[in-house]
Parts: structure tokens; C-alpha cells; sequence
């Protein structure tokens, strides 16, 4: 048992010796680093100290814009003295405005104008301007060479002339003129003895499109007859009666009640007439010489062609037939009637519609309502099968819509063609001007601060050897948007050159250096 004990204390011994060396090391390293912090004035030694290499520093080198400092042209603006300054253009909304001064412009040889007037396009529309006391504009982004401005990813485009077109989108649908649209029934009950045409087909004006049987027309023919025949018998007693009133064989009071006779005859006869010819009928002319058989026989088909009473069979020749005419050019779009249903005058049987003239109608929104005028074109795209449709808006409604907060604005257009459907949903775009000579460049040359938008334009001298590597930076105005593409109303010339693909470094870059506190300060 003793042995056992003896053999175990230098284990402990051994363990606890181990168990201090770790903290040994840590106070260990800690010393150390308190006195490498002591005689180093508690700064990091460079690596090449630590490793003894020796690296060698570049003295000639402006860290703020990333070019040697004996040729960086923001440091030393002798290298390449900065046009004479025009300060910020109120018409055109840029500052150093190369519409007004020319002679800005990044172009070997003579700058072009613009061939129209972009000051009406930049007040036409509310549009996004530049801060006049931005000041980033007359900053110029330098490179060292050509390579490294190939190896930043730059990517140029040239200002150039194309068609663009400066609208007010909103959506809308295509309808039949209401003018030219007629939901015929008949005016006045009955039953429908014939339909002479259906759904598809094209009517002219004054056709006849169905048959109604209707009792009240055949009452109404015979009313018109005896009211004919009791005309012609109290005139013939008037006639009768007037020259025995000087023997004193009439009195005048059995003349007076004769006449008034015939007046009410008269009266009634009238009414008929205005009856039938509500219902469409054109009387024919009455002669005192007809007998009132042949009257009967023409009033019993009164309106209806010989050619259509041919069709009628047998049981449907009667005097009680009310025609549906057609009021005008067109073509029947749906129909309701059934052969030898019952039907009165609150049911439309036809609708008959104007298809050669439809109206499109716009939902434009109350913030775009101030640009819309009478006369401005539309162009009308469906969203079904992409069809485009031109029309003139001739219409704005006076009030805006309480629910949708739109305005209704309505076109017309021709459809001579018959391709046009009622309907029809689409998108409509009201053309506040077109531009066939605009100024565009691609949409990524742009880029924006907080208050201004700007683009790079590179130096008309950046291919010549000893020139610096220089885009100059301007102000901008942007118009219409045509794909891809961005309309420059101010800004830029014909023929300068702008970056595309990586404007963005360029805009960091600029950023970057204009919050340097210094401007060539050395690694």
C-alpha cells in the first residue's frame, strides 16, 4: 500500500508543473508585446520590416485621383487649364450649358445644334432638374493610359440623332360609337311572324329585319279606313246641307253641327295617321277619288316590299304586321328573337351597331390631366393581339371620375376595314410630341446624385500621345425614353463621345476624390 503512494506523488508533481506552463507562455507573450509597444510607439511595423524585405514607395502618385501626381490635371491645372466658366444655364437647366456655348463641346471640328427646339420639349412636361450650386460638374475623371481605361471596363457611345416619341400612357378600351348603336324592340306587343335577318348580317338603312304580329296595327289600319270614309260623309253633308240653309229648309245650327262632325272625323283621322306613323308606317297618298277597297289593300302590307310579302306564308298574311327597320348602315352584332314568341316593348330583340367608326376611350390620371388638349394624337395598342390603332382625342370629360380619380378622354377611329372589335382592352398612348431628330444616348450613360444627373464625356484629344486621359462631366436634362435609349434635351452636342458601360466607376471614382481632404497626398 505504502509503495503504491510513493509511486504516485512525482506523477502529481509532473501534472502540476504542466498545468502551469500555459499561463507561463500567455504572461510570456503579453510582456513581449508591451515591450515591442513601448519602443514602437504603439504603431504597426510595416511587413517589409517584419520580413526584411525592402519595398519600394511611389512618391510621384495623387491617391485622390488615382494618376501620377506630375500629371494630374485637377492638381495641376496648368497641365490642362479648365475652360472659361458660364456658370448655370436657367433656360436649359445645366450648368456650363454647351447649347448656349458651343465651343464647349468635345468635338474636333464644328459643333452641331440641335435641329429642334429643346427648350418647348423641357417645359412641355414636368421634368427632373439639376442643382444650380452643384459644383461636381466642373470635375474632370483622369486616367493614366489608354489600357487602363480599356481594363476599368469603359464602355463608349456616340450622341446621335433617332425618332422619339414623348407620350402620356394610360389604359383604355375600344367601344362602338353609342351614336351608332340601336337596341331595336318592337313598340308594341306581339308575336314574331318572320326574321328576315340574324346576327353577322350587314343592313342597309331602312331594311326591314323581322316581322311583328301585332293586333293593335291591324286595329289601328281599319281605324284609319273609317275615319277615311266618315271624312267623305260629312263633307257630303256639308256639301248637302249648306245651300238649303238660304230657303230655310236647314238651319244653321244642323250646318254647325254638320261641320264639327266633319272636324272630328278630321281630328280622328289625324291620330290614326300619328300612330302608324310612330310605329314606322309611311302613309300613302289619299285621293277622294279612291274606293276604299284598294285603300285596304294597300294598307294591309303597308311598308312591307312585295318581294319580302312573297316570303309570307300563308297564315301570316294578315294587316297586323309590324316591321323592324333598320335606322341605319350596319350590321346586326346580337339578336334576341325567336320565331313565334310572344314579346312586348320592354325586351330588345336586335342590337344593330355602326362598326365603320369606334370611339376609344381613355382613363387618363389626374396628375396627367393638365397635358391633355383636343387634337393631340393617340395611339392605341390591345392587349389581346397587339394591334395598333390611331386615332384624335375629341372629346375630354369636364369632371373627373369620384372613384378612380381619372379623367375620360375619347378618341375616334376608322374601321373600314371591319378589323376592330368592341371591347377591346388596350393600352393608350397620348402623343404629346414627336421628335424625328432627337439627341439619344444609351440609357446607362446616365447617372444620378441626390439632386443633379450627369454624363462623362471623353476629351476631344483623349487618342492624342501626349494628351491626358480625360471625360469631363456634365449636367443633363433627359426628355423621351425610346427602348434603350434616353433623350438628352441639354447637355450634349451631335458627335460627342459619352460612357456607357461602367459610368458608374466613373461616378464612385468622381464621389471618391471630391471628399478627399487633400489632393495629392503620398502612400
Amino acid at each position: 500500500m505504502s509503495n503504491t503512494i510513493e509511486q504516485n506523488k512525482p506523477q502529481s508533481r509532473l501534472q502540476k508543473v504542466l498545468a502551469v506552463i500555459p499561463n507561463a507562455i500567455v504572461f510570456l507573450l503579453i510582456a513581449i508585446t508591451i515591450y515591442i509597444g513601448h519602443n514602437t510607439s504603439w504603431t504597426m511595423p510595416k511587413f517589409s520590416k517584419l520580413t526584411g524585405n525592402s519595398i519600394t514607395t511611389i512618391s510621384d502618385w495623387c491617391s485622390d485621383h488615382l494618376v501620377q501626381e506630375s500629371k494630374c490635371v485637377e492638381c495641376k491645372t496648368d497641365l490642362l487649364p479648365k475652360a472659361t466658366e458660364f456658370g448655370f444655364c436657367n433656360e436649359h437647366g445645366v450648368a456650363e450649358c454647351v447649347i448656349h456655348h458651343p465651343e464647349l463641346a468635345q468635338i474636333n471640328g464644328e459643333p452641331k445644334l440641335p435641329k429642334y427646339n429643346t427648350t418647348s420639349a423641357i417645359t412641355l412636361l414636368k421634368r427632373r432638374g439639376n442643382n444650380p450650386i452643384d459644383s461636381l460638374h466642373s470635375k474632370r475623371v483622369q486616367f493614366a493610359t489608354i489600357d487602363s481605361v480599356t481594363k476599368s471596363g469603359i464602355g463608349v457611345d456616340v450622341v446621335t440623332e433617332s425618332h422619339v416619341t414623348e407620350t402620356i400612357t394610360t389604359n383604355g378600351e375600344l367601344i362602338f360609337d353609342p351614336n351608332r348603336v340601336a337596341l331595336l324592340s318592337s313598340k308594341i306587343p306581339g308575336t314574331v311572324s318572320i326574321v328576315l335577318k340574324n346576327i353577322g348580317d350587314h343592313v342597309v338603312k331602312g331594311d326591314i329585319l323581322a316581322l311583328i304580329d301585332a293586333s293593335q296595327v291591324g286595329q289601328f289600319k281599319s281605324e284609319f279606313l273609317k275615319n277615311i270614309v266618315q271624312i267623305r260623309l260629312q263633307k257630303d253633308n256639308v256639301v248637302r246641307l249648306t245651300p238649303l240653309v238660304s230657303t230655310g229648309a236647314v238651319t244653321k245650327r244642323e250646318i254647325l253641327e254638320a261641320e264639327a262632325s266633319l272636324q272630328e272625323a278630321e281630328v280622328a283621322l289625324l291620330s290614326t295617321q300619328q300612330f302608324l306613323a310612330n310605329l314606322g308606317f309611311v302613309l300613302p297618298e289619299i285621293k277622294d277619288s279612291d274606293d276604299p277597297k284598294i285603300l285596304a289593300s294597300k294598307l294591309q302590307f303597308l311598308g312591307i316590299p312585295d318581294e319580302i310579302v312573297a316570303k309570307l306564308p300563308p297564315l301570316s298574311r294578315s294587316g297586323n304586321l309590324l316591321p323592324i327597320f333598320a335606322p341605319f348602315d350596319g350590321e346586326i352584332v346580337s339578336s334576341e328573337i325567336v320565331l313565334g314568341t310572344f314579346v312586348d316593348t320592354a325586351k330588345p330583340l336586335l342590337t344593330v351597331s355602326d362598326p365603320s367608326k369606334l370611339w376609344i376611350m381613355l382613363n387618363v390620371r389626374q396628375e396627367d390631366v393638365q397635358y391633355i388638349k383636343k387634337g393631340l394624337p393617340v395611339k392605341f395598342v390591345s392587349d389581346n393581339d397587339n394591334q395598333k390603332i390611331n386615332g384624335v382625342i375629341s372629346w375630354i370629360s369636364p369632371s373627373v371620375d369620384v372613384k378612380s380619380r381619372t379623367l375620360k378622354v375619347r378618341a375616334e377611329v376608322e374601321n373600314k376595314d371591319g378589323l376592330l372589335r368592341d371591347k377591346t382592352f388596350g393600352t393608350g398612348y397620348i402623343v404629346l410630341r414627336e421628335e424625328p431628330n432627337a439627341l439619344v444616348i444609351p440609357q446607362e450613360a446616365i447617372q444620378s446624385t441626390a439632386d443633379s444627373q450627369y454624363i462623362f464625356i471623353r476629351d476631344k484629344n483623349y487618342f492624342k500621345s501626349d494628351a491626358p486621359k480625360i471625360f469631363h462631366v456634365r449636367q443633363v436634362r433627359l426628355g423621351a425614353k425610346n427602348g434603350n435609349k434616353v433623350e438628352i434635351l441639354a447637355g450634349a452636342l451631335p458627335g460627342e463621345v459619352v460612357v456607357t458601360k461602367g459610368s458608374n466607376v466613373l461616378l464612385s471614382h468622381l464621389l471618391r476624390s471630391n471628399l478627399g481632404e487633400g489632393c495629392c497626398a503620398e502612400h
